[in-house]
């Protein structure tokens, strides 16, 4: 049995992750919960009683922090006050030698030490090739190395210039308003990531989940070269002998973080629009212009059924059982994208 569940994350166009992963472990029937960031502070309350609802266990075994942007770690400290926490996975800025405000130390430092005050055991040298609960769960990046290479930069001025053009960025696609549904594939062309997405987007911890002959690929907000490392690291591990049935779209659909490359080598070849896999990425509520338009028809004519959060739980299972009262998620249809 495997279950992954996306957590609504903010208000109106706030954004973020709080993703469970539920499954029976590889081997025995001991049933294990994995918490995957924990968006905004308000967050925590919600991730709880979903958890106290729907699971039956009391408990989450493993809570990962992909990296600490507040949009991934702030509703984290909550989640450490109400419910018991047996581990966290996270990296740290000043176990590398790096402790400034850029790399988000003192908050990566607090949170590990209310971790460690609730008795959760803590690990932050968890790097590719690392691997959990009968090695149903392994982190397929980043390396050692390239996280430390991730941190020199977000130390520098290039983390501050991308950010800012960024927020160029999504007020252009904002004009263009690139979600105008349409009735046909308009193609895709070459698939580029407009310069990349940030340092610390880029450290993010990738995961790669497979249970009962399923395959889960998670992705926090990593970029197309992050993104590439886990694939040079799972082809190397052997471990992509089968194409993801469910793939974490990364960074809330961004453009900034995918290519044709990465596309074709993580989520397979251009064979049509087939539902044959499940794709899911987290928006809020009112985030119109994510996903982008060329980033979600790049899933679907790989043959992925693409969802949006838009403020509601949406839920992906095989094994498990279905829940009176929830309906089938819509998917979300052909995306205009003007030029």
């Amino acid at each position: 049995m495997i279950e992954i569940e996306f957590i609504p994350i903010g208000d109106k166009t706030n954004t973020g992750d709080a993703i469970l992963v539920h499954f029976t472990e590889p081997g025995n029937s001991t049933e294990r919960v994995v918490l995957i960031d924990g968006g905004f502070t308000e967050t925590a309350e919600r991730v709880v009683a979903h958890i106290n609802a729907y699971y039956r266990v009391p408990h989450i075994d493993l809570v990962v922090c992909t990296h600490p942007d507040s949009d991934h770690i702030n509703g984290l400290f909550g989640i450490f006050e109400r419910i018991p926490v047996r581990e966290l996975l996270i990296h740290r800025p000043s176990e590398h030698g790096y402790t400034s405000g850029a790399v988000e130390a003192a908050k990566v430092d607090e949170l590990i030490s209310l971790a460690q005050s609730k008795g959760a055991t803590v690990t932050t040298g968890a790097f590719a090739g690392s691997s959990y609960f009968g090695d149903a769960l392994r982190v397929a990046g980043p390396t050692a190395d390239y996280y430390r290479e991730q941190l020199a930069l977000q130390a520098g001025t290039v983390f501050l210039a991308h950010k800012a053009g960024n927020v160029f960025a999504s007020a252009l696609e904002k004009i263009r308003n690139a979600l105008s549904p349409r009735s046909t594939d308009p193609g895709e062309g070459e698939l580029t990531d407009h310069g990349g997405t940030t340092p610390r987007n880029n450290s993010s911890i990738i995961l790669d989940v497979q249970v009962d002959g399923y395959r889960a690929f998670l992705t926090g907000d990593a970029g197309a070269p992050a993104l590439e490392g886990a694939a040079d690291y799972l082809t190397a591990a052997r471990r992509d002998g089968k194409l993801p049935d469910f793939f974490d779209v990364p960074h809330h659909g961004s453009r900034h973080n995918l290519t044709t490359s990465v596309m074709d080598r993580l989520a397979g070849p251009i064979v049509g629009d087939i539902d044959a896999r499940t794709a899911f990425v987290s928006v809020g509520k009112e985030a119109d212009d994510f996903p982008r338009a060329e980033v979600a028809n790049a899933f679907r004519r790989r043959g992925y059924r693409v969802t949006a959060t838009r403020g509601q739980t949406i839920r992906w299972y095989r094994g498990g059982q279905p829940r009176p009262g929830w309906r089938a998620t819509t998917p979300l249809p052909w995306l205009s994208v003007d030029d």
